[in-house]
């Protein structure tokens, strides 16, 4: 139902994100240094229009990574809510000035969150 009310997620422009433990240090997904990466995100921007998508890949361990957005779109201390989540989830995010712009996701083991 999401994706038939929100067409950004099939049709947006496709951008793999890169993420960070500490907010300062952003690294993009290598599958080689999989333990180093158990969050993997991604955007899709259509029309000035950014969705966040991050998973968890870790079965047991809850994962806090920042994740890095568009850096045009958004601006510092505005907020990503949250559309939808496979667990429990903070409702909104606050964006930060981080690596151009970032939030801070909380993401539970082996869950999604999308955040718009």
């Amino acid at each position: 139902m999401l994706v038939q009310t929100r067409p950004i997620l099939l049709k947006g422009e496709f951008y793999i994100r890169a993420t960070s433990q500490n907010g300062i240090d952003f690294v993009f997904p290598d599958p080689t240094l999989f333990s180093e990466h158990q969050v993997i995100a991604w955007s899709r921007i259509l029309d000035s229009k950014e969705v966040l998508c991050a998973v968890n890949l870790d079965e047991y361990d809850l994962a806090v990574r920042y994740a890095t957005i568009d850096n045009t779109l958004h601006v510092v201390n505005s907020r990503m809510h949250c559309l939808f989540a496979s667990e429990l989830s903070p409702a909104e995010l606050n964006v930060e000035e981080r690596n151009g712009k970032a939030i801070r996701l909380t993401i539970p083991p082996r869950a999604l969150v999308i955040y718009g």
